[in-house]
């Protein structure tokens, strides 16, 4: 199967967590919607076209390193008068993060994503409008789909598993161990303001890969050594 692989990096970047308001918890990776917003973005594309690459496109994450997480607070005008008129809001923020990113469609989709990879026809950034991201290693690679225990992207949760986390990185670098989290994988677009659907629990990580209780279909990057989830 034809899948692009590239790495994202960012110097500090923020995946806003919905249902967080003055404190604005961040996943430990960008997620798929983030993810196609960018691609939709540099590939010189409009909203409505965003909605149509969440069908065509599956994503798989992996995340190399997170150098730490940190908090940051941001003053803000509101319209009540109380506290001179002024707010905090307190957002956590990933500090050096480092992301490879598999994509995979149909073959002319594909075309599209790897031309808009290696020359962007906007800025590319993810996260807050702010936070710039490099695209680097650009790649067209081949890939199979096996079963196997072992995953070392963001993978999907499902009900009866479990699993172990494994050390996967360099020395002395800061470990995120495995987490729960639930994302959206789509949106209902028909009506304002548009409201996400299809919500899944996801099991995120940093510096380590997970042997699972049972073997999932995953796709396999063998340069890489890595067992890849594709959503």
């Amino acid at each position: 199967m034809r899948v692009i692989r590239f790495t994202l990096e960012g110097s500090m970047n923020s995946f806003r967590i919905p249902q967080t308001s003055a404190y604005q918890l961040t996943y430990l990776a960008p997620t798929k919607t983030q993810i196609v917003g960018m691609l939709t973005s540099i590939m010189g594309k409009n909203e409505k076209n965003y909605y149509e690459l969440l069908k065509k496109l599956n994503i798989g994450i992996v995340p190399k390193q997170v150098d730490s997480l940190f908090t940051d607070d941001w003053t803000f005008r509101k319209w009540k008068t109380a506290g001179s008129g002024r707010d905090i809001l307190r957002r956590e923020k990933l500090y050096k993060p480092i992301y490879i990113i598999y994509v995979s469609a149909e073959d002319i989709l594909i075309d599209d994503v790897l031309n808009s990879l290696k020359t962007p026809q906007r800025i590319p950034s993810i996260g807050l409008d702010d936070e710039l991201t490099l695209i680097k290693d650009v790649k067209e690679i081949s890939m199979e789909i096996k079963e196997s225990n072992s995953v070392h992207s963001v993978f999907q949760f499902e009900e009866g598993m479990s699993f172990e986390p494994k050390f996967h990185g360099t020395p002395n670098m800061q470990i995120f161990p495995p987490r729960i989290v639930t994302i959206n994988l789509e949106f209902d677009n028909n009506v304002i303001p548009r409201k996400p659907k299809n919500h899944v629990q996801l099991v995120e990580f940093v510096g380590v890969y997970c042997e699972l209780n049972s073997k999932k279909a995953l796709y396999i990057d063998q340069e890489k050594n890595c067992n890849v989830d594709m959503l």
